[in-house]
């Protein structure tokens, strides 16, 4: 058998067979301060349950390899630990002081050689064991046939020489030079074998880590991806709770706005839909858990506060369903826009997994940073939102300004064109697109002469042409605002005609953009139904008759169909002008 890197490399021989040291030491690895003598103090890990586990199973282990048993003592104190059950009953309390310095050179020692009896002393902090302890075996290493063969030994021993040769018929015989190279092999296996119980013990401890550590950034990047600054509702709240499920062991999570702040900072919000949010099985209703947040004091709403049972288990805690609590807040700059919460561990009570602790607090703090940063952000894109709108708003006023009797036309063609396009099943997003072009589709008129705009007469041919460069002059007025990139198609494109005989780029059919197409039929009708410095009116049948002979010829038939599915809806538009 292999000496694990000792020079002997032999074979050492019990009763005639081959002796393996094939022990468990699933105890002695559970301890994580191997091999370095800095680990260990003074003092007997005896004290606690953990050190009393942990020396039987030391001890269990030297009593397997030698089949023999130990005392083990503390040097300093003298105290012992465990006592052999040989029923020889040494007294080491005179051999103190050689004990001890057999623990402070951590090196085997024959402390008593008296034929033919041998006692052994053997250090044990590299195995996890205060420094000052050794474990002690009386060894036979000669035959013993009567009681003269060995009471001079139990004499020096202070043993009883009777039950010392009752003792002595019954063990196995260790030469002294095998005996030492045995305890130092038995020693060095005991240490490897509990550093490589050790290594497995951080080899797990990494990879349950590592598996932690993908569920959390799992559960960011999922919300990282939805950060989207058009989500400015609860939803994106709502799911952060949600997606928190699978990596967060609470019974619930909740999110409790803070009713003083975040009106101020609605976004899209309206202070109906600002509301607490649960997700699991809450212990608290909704009004229990503003309460409970708002009783943590103005001192700690901007802290992180996590609570195990030490403080939940006070008498004057008011919340008994809530065993541990997490709760963090959600800052958006200085402005404490709302609190995220994580009631009731759902680990095992009976194992002790029941405490929230750093790992959940820092998956909390990361969602609650990432949250309030959103918030920040949506805001300024918003106010950015709000500032484009009103800079729309002044554009559409300069135009109108031009023509008296086309006042309100923009945001009538505005309001038309939404309804159009809704009705043909767009998008929200394409509303909006078309909504805004509406209001900005004339743009380009502020470049037009006002004598050629409010001229009562006929126009002239090159008048008329000035006219028509009123779609590419809007397209490059706006085509600097990038926030306006989307609306440049139908700016470009309103007055372009079905059969190609439009203006500017004389497109046919759909190759003129859809949402252009249902710009120019609203702008035709309000056109037609409004009275213009040059004619009246025109009727209600008139302008009917045109759609119904133009469709398929100046504008799409398609659109012209659906403007007569909502013709009520468009007059009412078309009315409040009056």
């Amino acid at each position: 058998m292999s000496c694990c890197g000792w020079q002997d490399s032999e074979l050492f021989v019990r009763r005639g067979e081959e002796f393996t040291l094939d022990v468990s030491l699933s105890m002695v690895a559970s301890r994580a301060d191997w091999v370095t003598d800095s680990h260990f103090s003074n003092s007997s890990l005896i004290q606690t349950n953990e050190g009393k586990t942990h020396y039987q199973s030391v001890l269990q282990v030297l009593q397997q390899a030698f089949n023999h048993s130990f005392t083990i003592i503390n040097t300093e104190s003298g105290d012992l630990s465990s006592v052999a059950t040989d029923e020889l009953g040494c007294d080491f309390s005179n051999r103190l002081g050689m004990l001890a310095e057999v623990a402070r050179c951590n090196k085997p020692e024959i402390v008593e050689d008296v034929s033919p009896l041998l006692m052994i002393a053997i250090p044990l902090r590299h195995v996890g064991i205060s420094k000052s302890d050794v474990a002690i075996g009386v060894f036979l290493y000669q035959a013993v046939e009567t009681d003269e063969d060995i009471s001079s030994a139990a004499s020096v021993l202070g043993l009883d020489s009777g039950r010392a040769l009752s003792w002595a018929r019954h063990q196995e015989i260790w030469p002294p030079e095998g005996l030492m190279r045995f305890i130092r092999f038995t020693m060095q296996n005991l240490i490897q074998r509990g550093q490589l119980d050790h290594l497995r013990h951080e080899i797990h401890e990494a990879v349950v880590h590592a598996q932690d550590a993908y569920v959390e950034l799992g559960m960011l990047h999922r919300l990282t991806n939805h950060l989207s600054l058009s989500n400015q509702g609860m939803e994106l709240w709502q799911n952060a709770l949600m997606w928190l499920t699978d990596a967060m062991p609470a019974q619930c999570l909740a999110i409790v706005p803070n009713a003083t702040e975040a009106p101020d900072s609605q976004l899209s919000i309206s202070e109906t839909e600002l509301q607490t949010l649960t997700h699991g099985e809450s212990p608290l209703d909704t009004h229990e858990l503003e309460q409970l947040v708002h009783s943590l004091g103005s001192k700690l709403l901007k802290q992180s506060i996590v609570w195990n049972r030490p403080e939940t288990a006070h008498p004057t805690w008011q919340y008994p369903t809530v065993r541990e609590l997490i709760c963090i807040p959600i800052q958006a700059g200085s402005r404490l826009i709302g609190w995220m919460l994580a009631l009731n561990h759902k680990g095992d009570v009976e194992h002790g997994y029941c405490e929230f602790g750093s790992v959940e607090i820092r998956l909390l703090s990361s969602v609650c940073t990432i949250l309030g940063i959103h918030w920040s952000n949506a805001s300024l894109y918003q106010q950015q939102g709000e500032l484009l709108a009103s800079s729309v708003q002044s554009l559409t006023s300069a135009i109108d300004a031009k023509d008296g009797y086309t006042c309100g036309h923009s945001d009538r063609v505005a309001q038309i064109s939404e309804l159009l396009a809704k009705a043909l099943g767009c998008s929200k997003q394409e509303l909006h697109t078309i909504k805004l072009a509406g209001l900005l589709h004339d743009i380009g008129k502020i470049g037009i002469s006002d004598q050629v705009l409010n001229k009562s007469g006929k126009l002239t041919t090159e008048e008329y042409d000035h006219i028509k460069r009123h779609p590419q002059l809007g397209y490059d007025i706006l085509k600097g605002v990038r926030q306006l990139d989307h609306i440049l198609p139908i700016v470009l494109h309103h007055h372009e005609v079905w059969d190609g005989k439009g203006y500017p780029h004389g497109l046919q059919g759909e190759e003129i953009p859809l949402l252009a197409r249902i710009v120019a039929v609203a702008d035709a009708y309000d056109s037609m139904s409004s009275d213009r410095s040059y004619r009246r009116r025109l009727s209600i049948g008139d302008i009917k008759k045109i759609f119904q002979d133009g469709a398929g010829n100046q504008w799409d038939p398609d659109v012209v169909e659906v403007f007569f599915s909502v013709w009520d809806e468009v007059r009412n538009i078309s009315q409040s002008r009056q």
